[in-house]
């Protein structure tokens, strides 16, 4: 599925053209700090950055606004995916200037939705940084639990629930 949207966002599947505005968002100091190290690797230009995300993550949309659908505020992803254990991790990354403004939380129901109806996980495992709050705090509003911590990174966990078919 290309687009996913909610009447407010529209996610976009990312492409390289793309790049330029994924790069801009990684470069950022506010939105790399909770990473253990630097998103990019040596040498790396935005197109080469961009190609290695869409290769290593197959369910990986632009955040934009459904009245700005030409501007990219920010990055929603579904990876990591084990079809046996019925599993996908998520996680994104936005704009600091739209932070607080529940739109990564609207993202990550999009999201959801997406992974519970289309690739029918059960269960949805969101990691962070044991000091990223506010990313822990959104998901818990959106039903996670934790369920443990690997070194300085926080492990929760949303159990989608399929609806029965009347």
């Amino acid at each position: 599925m290309d687009t996913l949207t909610n009447g407010d966002l529209l996610l976009k599947r990312l492409s390289l053209a793309d790049a330029e505005a994924l790069y801009a968002l990684y470069t950022l100091p506010e939105v790399n700090q909770h990473f253990e190290s630097s998103p990019f690797l040596p040498e790396e230009t935005a197109i080469s950055f961009t190609s290695r995300i869409i290769a290593n993550c197959a369910f990986i949309w632009t955040i934009r606004l459904q009245g700005e659908p030409e501007k990219i505020i920010g990055e929603a992803a579904l990876h990591h995916y084990d079809q046996q254990q019925k599993a996908i991790e998520i996680g994104g990354s936005l704009l600091p200037a739209y932070w607080g403004k529940n739109l990564m939380k609207q993202a990550f129901e999009l999201l959801i939705e997406f992974a519970g109806q289309t690739l029918k996980v059960e269960q949805i495992i969101g990691k962070t940084s044991l000091d990223n709050r506010q990313a822990i705090k959104m998901v818990e509003k959106l039903g996670f639990q934790h369920v443990g911590v690997v070194e300085n990174e926080i492990i929760l966990r949303k159990l989608y629930q399929h609806q029965a078919r009347h």
